[in-house]
């Protein structure tokens, strides 16, 4: 897994978050807009789980930007480890090269060349 995948998936969870509020806002709206009379025919208890289902979906875009987080975190981790790695692979073709010119330059300095 790289950086770059982990990053994919939290954008993915990302664009969850959007949605999700907006539902929760238009949740909210219309248990607010829950007029008295609807309350006396049982509108308080549709009321009711109007604000719990909002407050579920706060815990779960809640849960999605944490998750988006620590996703992020890890993209970040990755992401100093693959420098690394490619830092290494840099410096390892580097002393290649130069252990190759070392040996091309004492051949030729013996006469024998391959």
């Amino acid at each position: 897994m790289n950086s770059g995948l982990v990053r994919g998936m939290a954008f993915n969870c990302h664009q969850l978050l959007a949605p999700a509020q907006e539902c929760s806002d238009k949740m909210s709206a219309a248990a607010i807009g829950i007029s008295d009379y609807w309350v006396g025919m049982g509108g308080e208890e549709l009321k009711q789980n109007c604000m719990e289902w909002i407050k579920k979906m706060n815990q779960f875009k809640a849960a999605i930007a944490q998750i988006e987080t620590e996703m992020m975190n890890y993209a970040n981790k990755l992401q100093l480890e693959e420098e690394a790695e490619a830092a290494r692979v840099k410096e390892a073709q580097r002393q290649a090269a130069e252990q190759a010119a070392a040996a091309a330059a004492a051949a030729k300095m013996t006469g024998k060349t391959k």
